[in-house]
């Protein structure tokens, strides 16, 4: 009799197991996040390099002729960002 209920209480705890393991519901893989493409803006090659920049001014970009554009908002819609303040130098006299 010991025996018997010994394999009955086997027998359901493999059931259980297998339920677990074949059944239970299977989780979806997660898709892997982009780092880059969430936001584009676009600067004219005119502007030149950036030349550094912070969080009150904004990105400096100084062209060839010395002139010094500072972007403090960039759009993400791939326009070209609006200059919050230009410098320009003039020539000596």
């Amino acid at each position: 009799m010991k025996n018997r209920i010994v394999k009955v209480l086997l027998v359901i705890l493999l059931l259980i197991g297998a339920k677990v393991l074949f059944f239970s519901p299977k989780r979806a893989k997660a898709a892997p996040q982009e780092v880059f493409g969430a936001c584009v803006a676009n600067i004219p090659q005119e502007w030149g390099d950036d030349v550094g920049g912070s969080e009150p001014s904004g990105i400096a970009f100084r062209d060839k002729q010395g002139t010094l554009r500072f972007v403090t908002n960039f759009p993400c819609n791939g326009t070209i960002p609006l200059v919050a303040l230009e410098i320009r130098r003039s020539p000596t006299k």
